[in-house]
């Protein structure tokens, strides 16, 4: 099993210069009161901030996550999904930064996201 399935992540959509996903909430994303755990959350983004840079560059590179900032706006209790919308803000040769927010069903802020992937050649040996 990988993070998109453990995290129950339905679909990652990549377009040009934003992503779309869905994470469908289950208890394996409870924080023990009956609320979605951060930390679930920024998993959520980091796995598809990567998933998106990796479609965007050479079968040669791979992108990895340098930096995350999150913000949590407001709880969330464990039902329903979290969809993520995210825009590349920056698409250089060694780095990709991603803004992500993090909507509920009700399209209700739950959290902010930055992420930084680095872009790194693949060792061939």
């Amino acid at each position: 099993m990988n993070l998109i399935k453990g995290l129950n992540i339905e679909y990652v959509h990549v377009y040009e210069s934003e992503l779309e996903a869905k994470m469908n909430l289950t208890q394996f994303h409870d924080q023990t009161f009956g609320y979605l755990h951060g930390g679930a959350t920024i998993a959520f983004g980091e796995t598809i901030a990567g998933y998106a840079s990796n479609k965007k560059i050479d079968e040669d590179e791979m992108a990895v996550g340098q930096n995350i900032t999150a913000n949590h706006m407001r709880p969330k209790i464990i039902e329903g999904y979290i969809i993520a919308k995210g825009k590349l803000m920056h698409k250089g040769k060694t780095s990709h930064v991603w803004s992500i927010e993090m909507l509920d069903e009700n399209k209700v802020l739950i959290s902010y996201l930055t992420v930084t992937n680095v872009i790194i050649k693949l060792n061939k040996d």
